[in-house]
C-alpha cells in the first residue's frame, strides 16, 4: 500500500509538471489552519472553536492541497450553489479540521482519502471517518521551549529533591553511630564519629550519589544549551537553570572528591605545607566566584608521614567550608604551625560563629546549619569523617576575629 501511495504521488506531481505547474514547496514553519481555511474556501460556513489557537506546523502549499482535497468531498458537487461547512477546532494538543460529506462522491474518493490518511501520518496526525463526517486532525505547534524549560525545572527540583534525600540519610546514619557510642561531646569542641567504619560507608554512598548526580545534571547542561540563545523570557530561565546546574557541579565534583578518597593506602613522607598550599591552589577558582579571598601562612616546609590521600581529603573538605560559610569581600585564614607532639592547620572563616551548646551536635540531624546562619554542613560531616580514619584529631573552636576556627591536629611520628 505504501509503494502504490508514494507511486501515485510521483504521478500527481508529474501530471502537474506536464500542465506546467510544477509542484514545489512553499512557505514552511508555523501555519493557521483558520487562516488557510479561509483563503482556499472564502465560500465555506466556517465553525470555529479556537481554545489554545489553530496553528500547525509544516509546509503551507502541503497544507493547502490537503484542505483543498477535505473541503472539495464536502456539499454537492453537481450543485453550484451547494456551500460546503467546515468545523475547526483546538482539542488539547490537535488541531482538527471536519467536513460533512455531500450526498455523491466522486469515483476518485477513495485515492483522495488515501492520499490525505497518507499525508496526515506523515504530519503526526490521521484522517477519520465517522459516519458522513470526515475529520483531518494535525498535531498542534505548542510552544516548545517553554514546554522544554518546564520539564527542566521538574527535572532539577526531582535532582535536588533525591541529593537532600541522601543528605538525610547520611545525616541519620552519623547520628545513630554518636548515640550507640555513648561518647560525651565537649562544650568547646564538635564530636568525632565513634568508630572508624564510619568513612567507607560514606564513601560508598557518595560514590553512588556522584554518579547518579552528575549523569543528571550533564543531561540538563546539554538540554539548556541551545536555550541560552533565545532571548527573553526563555533566554533569562535558561541562563537562571544554567547558574543552578553550576552550583549543583560543585557540590557533585565534592561528592567525587570524597568517593576517590583511599581507604587502605599506606602513609608515606609528604610535604605538608606543599599540600596545603595546592589545596588553596585547587580552590582559588571556587572562592574567586563567591568573591571570597584566601590567604595562608605557612613555614617553608613540614615533613611528616602522613596518609596523603586522606589528608587532601580532608584539607579540601575544611577549605570549602570555610569558604562556602564566609561572605563576599571576606577572607579566609589558613594557619600551619608546628607543635610539640603535632601539625596543627586553622582555618579561620568569617562566617556567623557557631553557638557552644550547638558544636556537640554538628553531626547530629537535630543540628539545623541554615538557622544558625551557615550553609550546609556536609563539608564538616566529611571532615570529621576523614579525620577519624586517618587518626587526626578535629576540633570547632572560637575565632578571635569573629567567625568560627577549625583545628586540624596531625600527630607527629617522629
Amino acid at each position: 500500500m505504501e509503494g502504490t501511495l508514494e507511486r501515485l504521488d510521483e504521478a500527481v506531481s508529474m501530471l502537474a509538471s506536464l500542465h506546467g505547474r510544477p509542484v514545489h514547496r512553499g512557505r514552511r514553519g508555523r501555519i493557521d489552519l483558520a487562516e488557510l481555511v479561509w483563503e482556499v474556501a472564502p465560500e465555506a460556513r466556517v465553525q470555529i472553536e479556537m481554545g489554545d489557537g489553530t496553528a500547525v506546523f509544516g509546509d503551507e502549499s502541503e497544507l493547502r492541497r490537503m484542505l483543498q482535497v477535505l473541503i472539495a468531498q464536502s456539499g454537492d458537487p453537481s450543485g453550484a450553489a451547494s456551500t460546503p461547512e467546515v468545523s475547526l477546532r483546538r482539542v488539547g494538543d490537535e488541531v482538527a479540521v471536519s467536513v460533512n460529506l455531500g450526498p455523491d462522491t466522486t469515483a476518485s474518493i477513495a485515492h483522495e482519502r488515501a492520499w490525505l490518511s497518507r499525508m496526515a501520518l506523515r504530519y503526526g496526525g490521521r484522517l477519520e471517518l465517522d459516519g458522513a463526517m470526515q475529520t483531518l486532525t494535525f498535531p498542534a505547534d505548542v510552544d516548545l521551549a517553554r514546554r522544554e524549560l518546564e520539564s527542566l525545572k521538574k527535572e532539577l527540583a526531582a535532582a535536588q529533591a533525591q541529593g537532600e534525600a541522601y543528605a538525610r540519610e547520611l545525616a541519620a546514619v552519623f547520628s545513630q553511630g554518636d548515640r550507640s557510642g555513648g561518647r560525651g561531646a565537649h562544650m568547646h569542641t564538635s564530636q568525632l564519629p565513634p568508630a572508624e567504619s564510619g568513612l567507607p560507608l560514606l564513601v560508598a554512598a557518595t560514590r553512588v550519589l556522584g554518579t547518579q548526580l552528575r549523569g543528571i545534571l550533564a543531561a540538563v547542561g546539554r538540554d539548556i544549551a541551545p536555550l541560552r540563545e533565545h532571548g527573553g523570557e526563555a533566554g533569562e530561565v535558561a541562563a537562571s537553570v544554567g547558574r543552578h546546574v553550576t552550583a549543583a557541579s560543585e557540590i557533585v565534583s565534592d561528592l567525587a572528591r570524597l568517593g576517590a578518597c583511599p581507604l587502605d593506602e599506606l602513609p608515606r613522607h609528604a610535604d605538608i605545607a606543599h599540600v596545603l598550599r595546592d589545596v588553596v591552589h585547587d580552590e582559588l577558582a571556587r572562592a574567586a566566584r563567591r568573591e571570597v579571598h584566601v590567604r595562608v601562612e605557612t613555614p617553608d616546609s613540614a615533613h611528616e608521614v602522613v596518609p596523603l590521600g586522606a589528608l587532601t581529603v580532608l584539607l579540601h573538605a575544611l577549605l570549602d567550608h570555610a569558604i562556602g560559610v564566609s561572605a563576599g569581600g571576606s577572607d579566609v585564614l589558613l594557619t600551619l604551625t608546628e607543635q610539640e607532639a603535632s601539625w596543627d592547620i586553622t582555618f579561620d572563616d568569617a562566617g556567623a560563629p557557631i553557638p557552644a551548646q550547638a558544636r556537640g551536635i554538628l553531626l547530629s540531624r537535630d543540628f539545623e546549619a541554615v538557622a544558625h546562619g551557615r550553609p550546609s554542613s556536609f563539608p564538616l560531616i566529611v571532615a570529621h569523617a576523614v579525620a577519624a580514619h586517618a587518626h587526626m584529631d578535629l576540633t570547632i573552636e572560637d575565632h578571635p576575629g569573629g567567625g568560627t576556627r577549625a583545628r586540624l591536629s596531625i600527630p607527629k611520628t617522629g
